[in-house]
């Protein structure tokens, strides 16, 4: 139970709890002329023009094609065109450098149907316009000729992103926002060939081919020698119209194929001009109404077990269990195939599946440009050869998902040794290779593709657990066969103390921190992981890099079960970097990481190194951070953290699509205000939530054995929501919403609009030596603003709502509130709180701060340089330690229950943490306590009131409880 008030003093409002036994003080300081600082204005959201003047371009029984005047506001990034309230089609521009279409074409209408269809306009963002006027469509009944294309899906040879595909089933040959409207081949000497999919067999009776002469070009343009062709496997091919020397601008094939086609194709062997490259703008095939089409099942799924033969896909089917068979190029030819024809599947007989070469330099597997396609693996084991690459990259996926698998290296990237002997003042170990395990001096020599040396980092375990004394070591790459070598780094475990707790026969795991992730997604959006397990990984065992609408759920990262292994991944387990926009973490598990369990972060865009207008900023590029014109951002002070403003940025230099994306790349950027002052090294980020996590959600998930960091972390996220997960035995906070902008890496701003709710935290900071500064490790449960010196009182991160968690024996404070404005502090249950206080390092400023500091990591809940934190309702129980008393001999000897011969009682403690400061014992009720150094032998005859109590590490007295026997010595 607990007591809580308020006070008011000077300007400064302090929060006092009082539970029994113990005043605990929880601050809640505002400096009214100080803090909450001042803010700049918010960025209000652009108000975004309507498109208008939406038009039939063409219509079919089941398809039709609009056209509207684009929005007059700046930035568009993408229209969407909806049936009431139902989004139908989505038209974006594949990069800031491309047109963005204002005719789109699409499918999915019934014959002689009755529409209304309206187009907003978005921005990259989350910005819409208002619905432009409503559009009364009806489709045609079918009854005759139609355009089966329109709007249908197209696959060619190659596009480019003014001239996609699609544009020759898009209904018109006029210019589309200033860009001639066909499609392009690559300008390469080679037949070329650009396919419609009906989705269904459907006969044909007419081709009406539109050359690029139609949109007024040159006739020389015109695709000169072609064959139409039919299929239903888009593998073998029907010819159905030849044609040689054509110059004309439309060509019309009235045919009667004796066979409907799913699949219709323009192959172009001569498209006319000396550079190679075929251009057409339109490829209309027409229906024949007096045949019936015929019924018809469409495929959904390849068994690359049982399929790829009779496709014609590849040489051989890929059969489970066959170590020497690269399953590579056989999982390529289904996904290469499932591209092709639109499938939604691609299966595996289950087994185990060996990948034994690259698809790049740094990947083993690439899926490219997958569109709503699942890849089940059917429970299968999946091993990859090379230790530091990429296992499964997924590039430019849309809705594609992965499940199924198990995951692992044939060569890991990582190993472990037993410990002979350690020379602490010469900071070497001496080591014993495992039977199974590789040497460490393998990794000697840096494995990874990208060049970089990496680090080699080492965690030391006894019986499987964390040795406590010892954090995360660093080795160098001068390892022998018998001796390690260990970094001085300044940190207090790799001091010669620290290193001595190391003893023979301890287990150390070898990390060699470096080159790919082993399932990595980058372009694209909507990927979901389901039913995966990671046994090993080089970094970050998944890493979706600028990804939105991305699910990872049921997915399991840990040591292979079955085998001695004591870690998982090298680095992070499940990391979601520069998050943007509704991406979920839920019902994983995630365990013996080398670094975060899951984390979400959102970077600086780049930092400032010079101002030479008002309007006018110098950037470096904050590692490959992209920031188009109509970017929204704001600017943070770096050596003060203040809010110093926003603006949008409206021209660079060099131009967006000159730069080369580099990371630390300088660009001269102008905006569309004046802005204050603003130092060199201060920080620019995005404004706009889409950009910032936006509704991450990390739910129901377990995370545990973290070896270094924390066991969940939103780094500078907006608008997200932790919920419903255990987190056990991490190394530092078992939750962190941070900020940090003076470190190296992954620099952020504030987060706002984060609620932390429904999570059990245990044991927090009791694996391994807490591999972190004060700053950042304060509290099981932590909202924090830090930089190298210490906490930051800066621009405060806003409405944090922390509720209805449970946190069980933390190491340090149970939950801490830094530098946050508005939010609330309620509903939680501490139980067992600051054991590890001993262990404290990196506390910087004043006697009195540090002072301070020691004692607020006593506290079960502490609120510091934040305003509006309601805090109510939190229960705690503090880590009170109760002594066993052990007497010799046991029981007593005499016949009535007294001791016949002298009696010795010795004191321990009942629980391994909190430290025991002293024992104290009282013979006389209470009156006088004596401290308890050696066990207590009591020699003369007579009745005894044994009292006795412990005071821990964390400044709790034991309640006395007293031992009462009675000793008669023999004569």
């Amino acid at each position: 139970m607990n007591e809580e008030e308020g006070v008011n003093v000077m300007g400064y409002r302090f929060t006092l709890i009082r539970a029994i036994g113990l005043k605990l003080l929880i601050v809640c300081l505002v400096a009214l002329s100080v803090w909450p600082p001042s803010p700049a204005s918010a960025e209000e959201a652009p108000v975004l023009a309507a498109p208008t003047n939406l038009a039939v371009v063409a219509k079919s029984d089941r398809a039709i094609s609009l056209s509207w005047t684009a929005s007059t506001s700046n930035y568009i990034n993408e229209y969407e065109i909806r049936e009431g309230s139902r989004t139908v089609a989505v038209v974006s521009r594949p990069t800031v450098q491309n047109a963005l279409p204002t005719v789109y074409a699409f499918t999915g209408l019934e014959p002689s149907t009755a529409y209304s269809f309206t187009v907003i306009a978005k921005d990259g963002y989350g910005n819409a316009s208002p619905p432009s006027a409503p559009l009364a469509v009806t489709t045609v009944p079918g009854s005759s000729p139609v355009n089966m294309a329109l709007g249908h899906r197209v696959v060619a040879t190659y596009q480019d992103g003014d001239r996609p595909a699609w544009k020759v089933t898009d209904g018109t040959v006029n210019t589309v926002s200033g860009v001639r409207n066909i499609w392009h081949s690559a300008n390469a000497n080679q037949p070329h060939w650009i396919m419609v999919d009906l989705e269904r067999p459907r006969y044909a009776g007419k081709f009406v081919l539109k050359h690029m002469g139609i949109t007024g070009a040159s006739t020389d343009n015109n695709t000169r020698d072609y064959i139409v062709q039919g299929s239903n496997t888009a593998i073998q091919w029907s010819d159905l119209v030849t044609v040689t020397g054509n110059t004309y601008n439309v060509t019309e094939h009235p045919v009667s194929p004796g066979e409907a086609y799913r699949f219709y194709r323009v192959y172009i062997t001569n498209p006319g001009l000396a550079d190679f490259r075929a251009r057409l703008s339109e490829f209309e095939i027409y229906s024949d109404p007096t045949r019936q089409d015929p019924a018809y099942t469409v495929p959904e799924e390849i068994n690359v077990s049982a399929d790829l033969v009779s496709l014609g896909l590849y040489g051989s089917n890929l059969a489970p269990n066959q170590p020497a068979v690269d399953a590579r190029p056989y999982v390529e030819a289904a996904v290469n195939y499932a591209n092709l024809v639109g499938l939604k599947r691609i299966v595996f007989d289950p087994g185990s599946y060996y990948f034994l070469s690259k698809a790049a330099s740094d990947r083993h597997l690439d899926i490219v440009g997958a569109k709503d396609l699942t890849v089940d693996f059917g429970g299968s084991d999946l091993y990859f050869q090379y230790s530091h690459l990429i296992a499964i990259q997924l590039t430019d996926c849309v809705r594609t998902e992965l499940r199924n698998a198990k995951i692992d290296y044939l060569n890991l990237p990582s190993t472990q040794v037993q410990v002979n002997n350690v020379n602490a003042s010469g900071r070497t170990i001496g080591y014993t290779a495992l039977p199974g395990w590789s040497s460490p001096a393998s990794f000697n020599t840096p494995r990874s593709p990208y060049g970089d040396s990496g680090a080699i980092r080492m965690f030391v375990f006894r019986n499987g657990e964390r040795v406590q004394e010892v954090g995360r070591l660093q080795a160098t790459r001068t390892t022998t066969g018998t001796t390690i070598t260990v970094v001085d780094d300044n940190k207090p475990w790799t001091r010669e103390a620290n290193l001595a707790a190391i003893q023979p026969g301890d287990t150390i795991v070898y990390t060699d921190r470096s080159g790919g992730h082993t399932i990595k997604v980058v372009g694209g959006e909507g990927t979901t992981l389901r039913h995966i397990e990671v046994y090993a990984a080089p970094v970050f065992a998944i890493l979706f890099h600028k990804q939105r609408n991305s699910v990872v759920d049921d997915v399991y990262v840990r040591p292979r079960p079955g085998t001695e292994r004591l870690m998982s991944s090298n680095a992070d387990g499940i990391h979601m970097g520069g998050a943007l926009d509704n991406n979920a973490v839920r019902n994983s598990y995630v365990r013996g990481t080398g670094d975060d369990g899951i984390a979400f972060n959102s970077t600086w865009l780049a930092t400032v190194t010079g101002q030479t207008y008002t309007r006018t900023l110098t950037v470096q590029r904050y590692l490959n951070e992209r920031f188009a014109d109509g970017q929204p951002v704001a600017f943070m002070d770096g050596a003060t953290g203040d809010l110093l403003g926003n603006a949008v940025v409206v021209q660079q230099n060099p131009a967006y699509n000159q730069q080369t994306s580099a990371a630390g790349e300088s660009v001269t950027l102008t905006f569309d205000r004046d802005l204050p002052v603003v130092p060199a090294g201060s920080g620019m980020y995005s404004s706009a939530p889409v950009q910032r996590g936006s509704g991450a959600l990390v739910k129901n998930n377990v995370v545990e054995e973290t070896n270094l960091a924390r066991g969940i972390l939103f780094a500078g996220i907006v608008n997200g929501t932790i919920e419903g997960n255990t987190v056990r035995r991490t190394n530092m906070s078992g939750i962190n919403v941070n900020q940090e902008y003076l470190l190296s890496t992954f620099k952020a701003a504030p987060a706002s609009q984060i609620t932390i709710k429904d999570n059990t935290i245990e044991r927090s900071f009791l694996w391994g030596v807490p591999g972190t500064e004060l700053v950042n490790g304060g509290a099981a449960l932590l909202v924090n603003s830090y930089t190298p010196n210490g906490w930051s009182p800066g621009m405060p991160h806003r409405d944090i709502r922390v509720t209805g968690n449970t946190v069980n024996e933390s190491g340090r404070t149970g939950i801490r509130m830094e530098n946050v404005l508005g939010g609330e502090v309620t509903g939680n249950s501490i139980d067992r709180y600051a054991l590890l206080t001993e262990q404290v390092f990196g506390i910087r400023g004043t006697a009195g701060d540090i002072e301070r500091m020691q004692s607020e990591i006593r506290q079960p809940i502490v609120v510091r340089t934040s305003g509006g934190i309601t805090v109510s309702s939190n229960t705690y129980a503090p880590a009170v330690t109760h002594t066993e008393l052990t007497f010799t001999p046991a029981e007593p000897d005499g016949a009535t229950g007294q001791y016949t011969v002298p009696v010795t009682i010795s004191f321990t403690a009942a629980e391994p943490l909190p430290n025991v400061v002293r024992f104290e014992y009282s013979l006389d009720g209470g009156g006088t306590w004596l401290t308890y150094g050696e066990p207590l032998t009591f020699e003369q005859s007579g009745t005894y009131a044994l009292s006795y109590r412990a005071v821990n590490s964390a400044g709790h007295t034991e309640t006395p409880r007293t031992a009462n026997f009675s000793l008669q010595l023999t004569p």
